[in-house]
C-alpha cells in the first residue's frame, strides 16, 4: 500500500510540475531573445523554407507591428500580426506571425471592443506586459516549426 501511495504522490507532483511550467509558457512571458537576422521578407522566407533545420532555433528581426481586426475575432486562436518596415499600415510586410489575443498580456495583441477596427486602436504588449502601438519600433524574436505556417513563440521588445 505504501508503494501505491508513494507512486501516486510522485505522479501528482510530476503533473503539477508540468502544469506550472506550462503556465509560464502559456502566459507568453519570458521567452528568449533570438539571434538577429536581416529584417527582410527574403531573409525570413529563407528561414521558413527550411523549417526542419531551423525548428527550435530562435531568430529576431526589427520592425513595426501591424494588426487589422476582421469583422469577427476568434480570441481562442492565434492572431495574424504583421511586422512591417515602417509604422502603421505603411512599408513592406516583412512577415506575418502568430500572437496570442490578450488584454494586459505578454507578447500579445488586443483591440478594445469599443475602439473600432483601425490599426491605430490596436494595443500590443511586449515581453514585460507594457503596451505598445503601431508606431513603436520593436525587436521581434520568434521560432519556426513544422506544424506552423507563420513564425510563433513570439517575444516583443521595444527598441529604445
Amino acid at each position: 500500500m505504501k508503494f501505491k501511495t508513494l507512486f501516486l504522490t510522485a505522479a501528482i507532483a510530476g503533473a503539477l510540475s508540468t502544469a506550472s511550467s506550462c503556465s509560464n509558457f502559456e502566459s507568453g512571458k519570458n521567452r528568449e531573445k533570438g539571434t538577429p537576422v536581416e529584417s527582410s521578407k527574403t531573409a525570413v522566407q529563407k528561414i521558413l523554407a527550411d523549417k526542419e533545420a531551423n525548428e527550435g532555433k530562435r531568430f529576431s528581426i526589427t520592425g513595426y507591428l501591424n494588426y487589422s481586426a476582421g469583422m469577427t475575432v476568434y480570441v481562442d486562436r492565434p492572431q495574424s500580426v504583421y511586422v512591417n518596415t515602417a509604422p502603421g499600415d505603411e512599408g513592406e510586410t516583412i512577415t506575418p506571425l502568430e500572437m496570442k489575443w490578450a488584454q494586459n498580456g505578454y507578447n500579445s495583441v488586443f483591440v478594445p471592443e469599443n475602439a473600432g477596427r483601425g490599426s491605430d486602436k490596436t494595443i500590443f504588449y511586449d515581453n514585460e506586459g507594457k503596451p505598445l502601438t503601431t508606431n513603436d519600433k520593436v525587436e521581434v524574436s520568434f521560432e519556426v516549426g513544422k506544424a506552423s505556417i507563420y513564425p510563433f513563440e513570439v517575444r516583443i521588445d521595444k527598441i529604445k
